[in-house]
Order: C-alpha cells, then structure tokens, then sequence
C-alpha cells in the first residue's frame, strides 16, 4: 500500500540541517498513515448482512410455508455464522499505523482491532532499519525499546519508503 503522506513539504529557513546540494531545510510535521486494504467499511459491511439477512428470511419463511420447516433453522445457523465472521473481520477493518513526525517528536501510533498503542519518542534517540528482506518490518527503537511496524506496507514500497523515513528522522534530529 502507498503511503497517505499529508505533509510532506518542508520549508527553507536560516538554521539547522542542511540537505546534499546545500539548502536549509526545518520539518514542518511529516505524517505517514499506513491503513488495511479494505473493500468495505464496517458500515457497509452492516449494511450487506442485514440485506442478505432480509434476503436468506424471505427465502427461508416461503419453504416454511410450503412445508419445509427444517430449511429456517438451517438459516439461523449460517446467518449466525456469517454474521460471527463479519464481526471478526470488522473489528480490524479500521486497523492502522502512523508515524508523525515533528522537528522535536516522533509520534507512532499502532491500532490494531480495539487496542490502539501510542508511544512518543524523541527523534535525537530514535533509529530505524530495516534489512530489505521479505516480510520483514520497518524497525523503531529508541533508548532500548522497539517497535516494528508495516505490516499494511507493500513489500515493493518498503525500502524506498525506509529512506524517505530515515532523511526525514535525520532531518528532524537536527532540527532540534
């Protein structure tokens, strides 16, 4: 997935670090969110299962009054099912990460299903890697403590996305 990058623009000014060809640069917040590729909301999601639960009664109501009784039953069971599986699913339809960053905070903010984990870390002490092998997650530390992130990151993005990540870390650091 591409990153949603909100801000990524940066503006010349007298002091801090200076970029290959010369230039002043200050960061003015960078913001990366990276989101599950969904192709429904949990609302939509809502949506489709009270339309085929409508669908699936009407259904099974006519074999109910043409005799077949058992068919309703049956109905319950695959409705209670599907809709069980479309909790599971919803819960993490609104999974995400996001790094922001700021010339004096690095913001990470991981939510996943209902737990959502936020941690605020100075950009002088925090690092990141990444060893470009397959699957394997973008790495924050920061005074002994890690954080690995992008799991909703295409494996293609990864290494250009850990360099773009890396400049503006440095650029932030020194900004400071």
């Amino acid at each position: 997935m591409i990153p949603e990058n909100s801000s990524s623009a940066t503006a010349p000014s007298g002091t801090p670090c200076t970029s290959g060809g010369g230039q002043h640069y200050t960061p003015q917040g960078n913001r990366w969110v990276f989101r599950r590729n969904c192709s429904l909301s949990p609302k939509q999601l809502l949506q489709w299962y009270l339309s085929l639960c409508a669908i699936t009664l009407v259904i099974a109501t006519g074999f109910l009054l043409a005799g077949f009784w058992i068919v309703l039953p049956f109905a319950g069971i695959e409705l209670l099912l599907v809709g069980t599986a479309f909790v599971i699913y919803a819960r993490h339809a609104a999974d995400y990460e996001m790094i922001e960053l700021q010339p004096n905070q690095l913001i990470l903010v991981m939510a996943d299903g209902t737990k959502l984990t936020q941690l605020e870390w100075s950009p002088q002490w925090a690092k990141l890697s990444y060893n470009g092998k397959y699957k394997a997650p973008l790495l924050f530390s920061h005074r002994g403590q890690q954080v690995k992130m992008g799991k909703f990151i295409a494996e293609k993005d990864k290494s250009a996305l850990h360099r773009e990540l890396k400049a503006a870390l440095a650029r932030a650091a020194c900004a400071v």
